[in-house]
């Protein structure tokens, strides 16, 4: 092992030690603040459409248990997924794709009613 690779092991793991960012001579702050930029950029873009596609979904009621159209709204994964299955579709269909979402949220909407349901009656 070459003494610079051992400098920058021993750099990267007082590191992961004290939990400082460690920026190493191949990288730049620039290259980081650009990389940075762009995945807060990324985000906020996701955070959008997740918001816009809450404020046009109806409220869930209360009473009763969920019906089969009930679903939970957009999270960021699910939108990062979509996007990512839409634009780099593998060998399958947009409608497959949005089908599979639906059912996908419409799955966990029903799971995150009966686990509520459970612990009330527990508590």
């Amino acid at each position: 092992m070459s003494e610079h690779a051992r400098k920058r092991a021993r750099a990267v793991l007082r590191g992961r030690d004290d939990g400082n960012i460690i920026l190493l001579p191949d990288r730049s702050f620039v290259g980081w603040y650009r990389h940075i930029t762009l995945v807060l950029l990324a985000l906020a873009y996701l955070v959008g459409i997740c918001a816009t596609e809450r404020c046009s979904i109806a409220p869930p009621t209360p009473s009763g248990p969920p019906s089969t159209s009930a679903v939970l709204a957009l999270t960021v994964p699910e939108v990062r997924h979509l996007l990512a299955r839409l634009i780099w579709p593998a060998p399958s269909s947009a409608r497959l794709v949005l089908a599979w979402s639906w059912w996908r949220r419409s799955h966990q909407y029903r799971a995150s009613y009966y686990h509520t349901k459970r612990r009330l009656k527990a508590a």
